[in-house]
């Protein structure tokens, strides 16, 4: 049964069209993922869809048994309701019935003999109990609890939880409802990624329609099955899931440029003909040819008004090889002791996700490895040579007051303009967008513009604290991309695990107030971790474990010797990174400057060490090629 439906929609801001012709059709199993750009028009698509946007033209129809539901941002009055009891709000006609069965079952306290009283509270439980009244209040505890929030919080005020709780309790009261269609916009900002693998699961198990607009694409892939795509004004439509929709669309992109090509080829040979015939001998045949020119329909090539970003991440120069050294360190503030006992050493290219439930304690350890706080115990120290840049999700270095093209300028005054626009056109600042006041940019384009501040001086250690938030699909794709050629290190927090995927090496899980590290990305992650929890099911036989002993004896002696000489050679740059600092300290502080043979002596013994590590280096990058390849043999 057809849901909701629109016909041929037209929707224009100003001299801006968004929709011209637009057609969508929604029926009862659909699990729809609408993607496009940030400003393309996504919200406004829902907002036409509920009605409370009306097109210029064209109609949208819903069916009588359609029941929208729409994340609400605004609470109003509900801020003094506590948490539960605003999300049992969204079963009114639930409450109102079990109403309807207290005051009954009063009325027969006082008149126990009444015949109609009994036959109305029967007739009142019998349909509490068939909508599911009996199980409500645990269906909500469960989706309480798989959206992150304790059972010690459910009688809460909203008006005591943060931005970030109160859309996930918009979120939650919205699964809660009766609507048979849910417009979910970016459901999985504020969520962690355990709760957002809790959400995969509830929405595929959910017997309702959806449309999801998100630009996480490990959540699409694992949740819808067909995908709208806003592009040219109108809905591209791909019916084989997410994944394939994206070899699917670069298919056809080939295709729409290969068939455009060819067209062109053609129009040019006939207008090369009708130019030398049409005063000749065949002029009929030109005036003929002429005609078709006329009649045929021309291919376009896809057109849009988004600048796709290139980003480019460059490194201030070589570290020295420890980077990052955190020694039993405790992490929290005040007498909340958030992660206990961490021990980490984080060496020159380094790639580190962390990862761990909201309220766990990742952003309190990117503060202390910056300086803004102290561990509760042990230390955290930054290697030499270490340039850090720092991205922070809520982008309060941003001045609201400023221009865009201000904003950066503030950083080198003395940059010609020029060069300073060039550098934010990568960004997707192009023409008089960059005199637009911060205060009116939209999240992605203030996610972007501080990822260009952090960019525009290079760094040698970048931490990111989520920097995919507000971010469309092409923006995250030019991220990674830019961060793959990154020479340096990179600590990143962040839920998206298609993100970690693609730009960590190494993970580091906040666990039950403990840190534990994986090597190797998101997936490598989620395999081993699979791993502890997994049943096994074939037993190996004395055969095979003979020879998997052979091979793993092997291989064990074989990574055992890299490791080996990497630990050594890793201890021999360490000690002579050491010497290097002292002989530093000796030349600036401790010797005269009247002493010319000391100094010479020292500058010759600075001068060998240098040399010393330059070839330890180079050594160490060939061990750690070693090291790597057996590792993907191990895996």
């Amino acid at each position: 049964m057809t849901l909701l439906a629109g016909e041929n929609i037209i929707k224009q801001f100003q001299d801006r069209v968004l929709f011209e012709n637009l057609n969508f059709s929604v029926i009862e199993t659909d699990r729809i993922g609408l993607v496009g750009p940030n400003g393309i028009g996504k919200t406004t698509l829902f907002e036409i869809m509920t009605g409370r946007m009306t097109p210029d033209a064209g109609n949208v129809t819903r069916s009588k048994g359609c029941s929208i539901a729409y994340l609400e941002q605004e609470f109003g009055e509900s801020e003094q309701m506590n948490l539960f009891d605003f999300i049992c709000s969204a079963r009114s006609d639930l409450l109102d019935l079990r109403s309807e069965i207290d005051m009954v079952q009063k009325q027969l306290s006082e008149q126990p003999d009444s015949v109609d009283l009994l036959e109305k509270l029967g007739d009142c439980q019998h349909r509490f109990e068939a909508s599911g009244g009996y199980e409500f209040e645990t269906e909500i505890k469960i989706i309480l609890i798989g959206l992150g929030f304790p059972e010690n919080r459910f009688h809460n005020r909203l008006m005591d939880f943060s931005g970030g709780e109160k859309n996930r309790a918009a979120l939650a009261r919205l699964l809660a409802g009766r609507n048979n269609l849910l417009l979910l916009d970016e459901p999985t900002n504020h969520l962690d990624i355990e709760s957002t693998i809790w959400l995969e699961t509830y929405l595929r198990s959910v017997g309702k329609a959806y449309i999801i607009v998100s630009h996480d694409r490990m959540f699409l892939s694992n949740t819808i099955e067909k995908v709208w795509e806003i592009t040219g004004r109108k809905i591209d439509q791909y019916f084989n899931g997410f994944d394939k929709y994206l070899v699917e669309r670069q298919e056809r992109l080939d295709q729409i440029v290969h068939l455009y090509k060819h067209q062109q080829e053609e129009i040019k040979r006939i207008e090369d003909f009708i130019r030398r015939n049409m005063a000749g001998q065949k002029t009929k045949q030109a005036q003929s040819r002429q005609k078709y020119l006329a009649r045929i329909k021309r291919i376009s090539l896809p057109q849009t008004e988004y600048n796709a970003p290139t980003f480019k991440v460059e490194s201030s120069g070589r570290s020295f090889n420890l980077v990052l050294a955190i020694e039993a360190a405790s992490f929290g503030y005040g007498h909340r002791v958030l992660v206990r006992d961490v021990n980490l050493n984080l060496y020159r290219g380094d790639r580190l996700g962390f990862i761990g439930p909201n309220g766990t304690g990742k952003t309190t350890i990117l503060k202390t490895i910056l300086g803004e706080m102290d561990p509760v115990d042990g230390s955290v120290s930054i290697g030499q040579k270490v340039d850090v840049a720092y991205f922070d999700q809520e982008l309060s270095e941003l001045d609201e007051s400023n221009s865009i093209i201000d904003e950066v300028w503030n950083l080198d005054p003395l940059i010609e303009a020029g060069r300073l626009r060039s550098f934010l056109a990568r960004f997707g600042f192009t023409g008089e967008n960059v005199f637009k006041k911060i205060s009116v940019l939209s999240g992605g384009e203030k996610t972007k513009l501080s990822l260009a501040k952090l960019l525009f001086k290079p760094a040698n250690l970048l931490i990111f604290d989520e920097p995919t938030n507000h971010l469309d699909i092409d923006s995250r794709h030019a991220l990674e991309e830019a961060l793959k050629n990154y020479t340096g290190t990179l600590v990143v927090v962040s839920h998206d695990r298609y993100f970690l995927d693609q730009v960590a090496d190494r993970i580091l899980s906040l666990e039950n107030g403990r840190a534990r590290i994986f090597n190797g990305n998101y997936s490598y992650y989620k395999e081993k971790k699979n791993e502890e929890t997994a049943v096994p099911v074939r037993k190996t036989t004395a055969p095979e474990k003979i020879q998997q002993y052979v091979e793993f004896k092997k291989l064990s002696q074989a990574k055992g010797r890299i490791k080996k000489k990497l630990r050594s050679v890793k201890s021999k740059i360490e000690d002579l990174e050491k010497n290097l600092v002292r002989l530093d300290q000796d030349i600036r502080f401790n010797i005269p400057r009247s002493d010319w043979q000391k100094l010479a002596d020292i500058s010759s013994e600075k001068s060998s060490i240098e040399d010393a590590l330059l070839e330890l280096y180079c050594r160490l990058e060939e061990l750690e090629k070693l090291d790597a390849q057996y590792s993907d043999t191990d895996g």
